[in-house]
């Protein structure tokens, strides 16, 4: 029996095989999609959750900032004994560092430095050694799996030295404490290797800026015991004692902390870790909910169409004596057999379809990985409810019709439809929303990038120096500049739009000394000619500035420090013997990305080669810039033969500021372009299920003389209106959801209306061109065989 059920399942999905192809095509690839999306988004909202205990890990801020001077750090770790261990880090600010092992050498892309508390406080799974106890003193390392594999094969390099060589600091011997496991791509932090703090101890700089309160360049983590009291340790860190801070510091002191699990979302500052966007995961989430939706109602509109095809073939099985039972496992049969075809389907469109997730997301997932946990849970629960929709309870109630009203195609139907007709507005809905979303995400999108951040970025390329290139000074810009194409040369302490550096310092304002927090760049003499940003007021740096210790700060630090006249402030060195003059106001530009509004920075004037060299070229064509660019290459190589150049392009660089956002923007591309394909199947269906209800109405009209463009004309009555329903439905919740995006940027498009009508026009579009071509196939036929069973 069971045999003979599925002989003739098989025969009905091959004679109708197009839909079938539709049916099995369309519920595979929402399932698929929607799987992946909730992949995706497992994997967001549990960032950092594979770290033991992390729950009892949270981050030090101060004054809703994350980042603290490691004097800070040193207070906690004295006054409140119930943190049980806490750690501070920070990027290595070398912009090239390489480790030498066997004449082989190797670029270390993504380097932190760190204290000896750091695995103690985040343990991380360990390949050889014990992290725990691997940075305890100078001139140790920890390395990732691939880097170790990079410099070591497959040796165990736990004691071996290799040879350091960065901008700060060179030829230091440095031995391998311990290789931990890949970071997973749940994992926030973004690292190739961990060096100890007490190796940089070794940079006079260094040294200073670390034991100063002002030098706020630290990311500090705590581990709190498994029943300690998060909220205890807040309330003493609130009332820390502040015996041992310097004056100055004790009012900008207010501590709290924060969930690391919290950090990924709500510390966008934290430049060690990997950063993403809460709202964007919920938006995408219900974004995959809505795609399965749409692909199981599809599913299960075009079965139930076809089911009706079948009448006068499950009248004639009664008559010939087939009972119930038969009948409703013969139905189920069939939709098992789909289902079965479609999972097969879904497995093999996810093996394909995971590569280009990863590509796109960045992340490591796995086939396995994907239908597993809740992914697994959800696969499972939709095969079994649309076995119970299309093939069970169909049978149930086709099975208890009369024979004669089965045999002449006349059960009981509503030719309005209602339920269909709210189907299709709920899937209308869904693609003007997706549609409207990418047209705003676009718009905004490239409002970032072209907008004015205030400074010229077209025709400017930067790399990192190194003391190769600092020991020539003006020699080096000499002979740069000497090279065809090449009209300028500026230098700064860090890449505009990647810059880390906050201090603070005390200001005299005429009698009133007070302290003041900003961000920090040392750059040269030409550093705003060369950018373009404008003075306001005072004059430019001069080859004099650097010995005087003259200061430019921007409009937004002006206002904040309510300085009035220039003249009337000096800003306090370290340990405040010497005043330091602040000679000119220069216009705000942005020096961060347009997430956040600008803050007060200072500029800080170097004569020496700075960290970052930036080259502006002057180039007619493409040859000529590849021309300057391999001279450039030649003339770096024969002065820094140690330390190889590494160009990158400022618009590139600037752009990259939003790489979450591109992201967002192609993962809903995406999400669109499945939604309308499903929508459009959805209108498949739906004129489907119009055209077997209507069958003897087109032939008595075209028998009477109708044309075909009249029968179209009628059969596609009504679906504009559903369409426009579903616009008016759609705009208010894309303009909600869209606002709330555009809440995470200091500068934002508008939400403009021809948007809105864009997409409403595309939607109509597209359903009208589906419905038409369906309903011409109907207006064409033959009517006798509308009109022979009649």
């Amino acid at each position: 029996m069971n045999f003979y059920n599925i002989k003739l399942s098989l025969k009905s999905l091959l004679k109708n095989r197009v839909v079938s192809a539709i049916n099995i095509g369309g519920l595979a690839l929402g399932i698929s999609i929607s799987l992946l999306i909730f992949a995706f988004v497992d994997k967001e909202e549990s960032m950092d959750k594979h770290i033991a205990k992390s729950d009892n890990i949270f981050v030090l801020e101060n004054d809703q900032d994350s980042y603290v001077s490691s004097k800070m750090v040193e207070l906690i770790r004295m006054n409140i004994p119930e943190i049980k261990h806490i750690t501070y880090a920070q990027n290595e600010w070398s912009p090239q560092v390489f480790v030498e092992y066997n004449n082989k050498k190797i670029k270390i892309k993504h380097l932190i430095v760190t204290d000896s508390a750091f695995f103690r406080v985040l343990p991380m799974k360990a390949l050889y050694g014990n992290p725990s106890t691997a940075l305890t003193t100078s001139n140790k390392i920890v390395l990732t799996e691939t880097l170790s594999k990079k410099i070591f094969g497959n040796e165990n390099p736990i004691g071996k030295t290799i040879t350091y060589n960065a901008t700060n600091l060179q030829n230091e011997l440095i031995v391998v404490g311990a290789v931990i496991k890949d970071l997973s791509h749940n994992s926030s932090f973004k690292f190739d290797a961990v060096l100890s703090e007490d190796t940089n101890n070794k940079i006079d700089w260094y040294v200073g800026n670390k034991n100063s309160w002002g030098t706020q360049n630290y990311i500090s983590y705590f581990r709190i015991p498994t029943n300690g009291n998060i909220n205890l340790i807040n309330q003493k860190l609130k009332n820390i004692p502040l015996t041992d801070v310097e004056e100055d510091f004790k009012s900008n002191i207010k501590l709290s902390s924060l969930p690391l699990q919290d950090s990924y979302f709500e510390a966008p500052d934290i430049e060690i870790q990997r950063h993403g966007n809460h709202l964007t995961i919920v938006i995408i989430r219900i974004t995959g909910i809505l795609i399965l939706l749409l692909a199981c109602i599809n599913y299960i509109n075009l079965v139930s169409t076809q089911k009706i095809k079948r009448l006068r073939n499950i009248g004639i099985l009664k008559v010939l004596g087939s009972k119930r039972r038969k009948i409703i496992q013969l139905i189920s049969t069939e939709s098992g057999l789909v289902l079965l075809i479609t999972s097969a389907l879904v497995i093999t469109l996810l093996y394909f379809l995971t590569e280009g997730l990863n590509h796109l997301t960045q992340s490591l997932f796995t086939l396995a990985e994907i239908l597993s946990g809740w992914n697994l849970v959800v696969f499972i629960l939709i095969l079994i409810v649309t076995l119970l929709i299309t093939g069970i309870i169909p049978g149930i109630i086709l099975s208890s019709n009369e024979t004669t009203q089965l045999l002449k195609n006349k059960i009981s139907i509503n030719h309005k439809n209602y339920l269909r007709n709210i189907l299709l507005v709920f899937q209308f809905t869904i693609s003007i929303i997706l549609l409207t979303s990418i047209l705003f995400i676009k718009k905004q999108n490239n409002f970032l990038i072209s907008k004015d951040p205030g400074f010229k970025r077209e025709n400017i390329i930067y790399t990192t120096t190194n003391e190769e290139i600092s020991n020539l000074g003006d020699a080096f810009q000499n002979e740069m500049k000497k090279i065809a194409g090449v009209e300028d040369i500026t230098f700064s302490s860090s890449v505009i739009g990647y810059n880390e550096s906050n201090w603070g310092r005390d200001l005299l304002n005429k009698t009133e000394q007070y302290n003041i927090w900003f961000s920090n760049f040392y750059v040269s003499p030409n550093f705003f000619k060369f950018f373009g940003i404008e003075l306001v007021r005072g004059k430019q740096f001069n080859e004099y500035s650097p010995k005087a210790g003259d200061w430019i700060f921007n409009q937004t630090a002006i206002k904040k420090f309510r300085i009035e006249q220039l003249e009337d402030v000096k800003l306090l060195n370290w340990n405040g013997t010497k005043q330091e003059p602040i000679i000119a106001e220069v216009k705000d530009f942005n020096f961060e990305s347009m997430h956040v509004p600008i803050r007060s920075v200072g500029f800080r004037c170097r004569n020496n080669v700075d960290e970052v060299a930036y080259f502006k070229l002057i180039t007619t064509n493409g040859a000529t810039f590849k021309q300057c660019l391999s001279a450039i290459q030649k003339k770096w190589t024969k002065l820094s033969p140690k330390f190889p150049l590494e160009i990158k392009f400022m618009n590139s660089s600037w752009e990259a500021l939003y790489t979450k956002e591109k992201q967002f923007q192609k993962i809903l591309n995406y999400a669109a372009a499945i939604s309308i394909l499903l929508s459009c199947l959805g209108l498949i269906s739906l004129t489907f299920f119009i055209v077997e209800t209507q069958t003897k109405e087109i032939g008595l009209r075209k028998v009477n003389g109708a044309k075909p463009y009249e029968i179209v004309q009628m059969l596609n009555k009504g679906f504009a209106k559903w369409v426009a329903i579903a616009f008016v439905i759609a705009c208010p919740i894309a303009w909600y959801a869209m606002h709330k995006w555009l809440e995470n940027f200091a500068y934002k498009t508008e939400l403009s209306w021809w948007i809105f009508a864009l997409a409403g026009l595309i939607a109509l579009g597209i359903a009208l061109l589906t419905v038409s071509f369906q309903s011409w196939r109907a207006a064409t036929r033959n009517p006798v065989e509308s009109l022979r069973y009649e």
